[in-house]
């Protein structure tokens, strides 16, 4: 059980906070890595910017002694429909323009990504490693790329298993995507999503129940008890949420009632249903509401943000929610 190390302000000390509460209420810590991909830099055989591999320095030093790691990392860009930035010294910028034909079936890109993941294997020394964040959206979004994808997501699995035999890999998908029934031709969809499941060490998933609109102990576990009849592969829950207040987005038309008790009722029935059928991991996204790193979002991202920002099991002037209680009682059970 454990967390992304999603701060809840951009300081120094709420950094150190996150990975201190991370330390004291569970046992895994997930590096959730979106900062796009390096490309440049690897194809042209030089050193990863430095200000990128700084910050990924600074995440190995945090991380407690004697936790386990899941490294989730993604050649798809943020809007999971299409390839990832590429990194620079000032952060994600495009891809070059001189890189025609850059796309998932360019062996190039299978290269420069396979070298990438073995560089952040050997830097991180993960005990589970994620090729891919939330996978089966660019089905969604870009169905025409999805063929060569998988195409480059099993080359990419097999050569790194060849290397790291005993390394536990897979992709994550959205749960979210395959129970919306608005989803459209939701059986074919679901039917392609399964053979690429099957294909990797575990199934790991991705689920915000808000998504679905969902409320009540009974629709969430409804909700999860479809993952145990999609795949028999182990199950990592590899980030999940929900908010603990309203969540009222007027761009996206989005009014979402909430509460702390019906996030409390989320956080039984996923440990519920994870001890059931012994899920290898829960990874919960936010420890405490992001309220004042939220804030210095640019105001063309600050709706999108705001869908996750008040998800925390600590609200943002520090005080524990009921879903804490919940969580920690489970956290520090023996295990059985």
């Amino acid at each position: 059980m454990g967390f992304t190390t999603w701060p809840y302000a951009a300081t120094l000390k709420a950094v150190n906070d996150t990975y201190e509460f991370i330390g004291a209420n569970g046992d895994l810590i997930t590096e959730h890595i979106e900062e796009g991909v390096p490309w440049t830099a690897v194809i042209s055989g030089k050193p990863f910017p430095q200000s990128f591999v700084a910050k990924l320095d600074g995440r190995r030093r945090n991380r407690p002694k004697g936790m386990k790691l899941l490294l989730s990392l993604t050649a798809l860009n943020m809007g999971r429909s299409g390839l990832a930035d590429d990194v620079g010294e000032i952060g994600k910028q495009p891809i070059p323009a001189t890189a025609v034909g850059f796309e998932f079936k360019d062996s190039s890109v299978h290269r420069a990504y396979l070298a990438y993941c073995e560089w952040m294997i050997d830097f991180f020394k993960p005990d589970y490693l994620l090729t891919g964040i939330e996978s089966n959206e660019l089905l969604n979004n870009s169905p025409g790329k999805w063929t060569d994808y998988v195409a480059f997501s099993r080359e990419i699995q097999f050569q790194l298993k060849k290397r790291h035999p005993n390394l536990p890999i897979s992709e994550s998908v959205t749960l979210h995507k395959l129970l919306d029934t608005k989803n459209p031709s939701i059986v074919a969809y679901r039917k392609s999503i399964h053979e690429f499941v099957a294909k990797q060490d575990f199934f790991a998933v991705s689920f915000y129940p808000f998504f679905l609109g969902l409320h009540t102990r009974s629709e969430f576990t409804q909700a999860l008890q479809f993952l145990s009849n999609f795949c028999d592969k182990p199950i990592g829950i590899a980030e999940t949420g929900h908010p603990a207040i309203p969540i009222v987005v007027k761009s996206y038309g989005l009014n979402f009632r909430s509460s702390p008790e019906e996030q409390d009722q989320y956080v039984q029935a996923l440990i519920s249903e994870a001890q059931t059928h012994r899920y290898l991991f829960v990874t919960y996204w936010l420890t405490r509401d992001f309220y004042e790193l939220w804030k210095t979002f640019p105001v063309s991202s600050k709706d999108l943000a705001g869908l996750w920002r008040d998800t925390g099991l600590v609200d943002k002037d520090g005080v524990k929610r009921p879903a804490f209680a919940t969580w920690k009682a489970a956290a520090d059970r023996p295990i059985q």
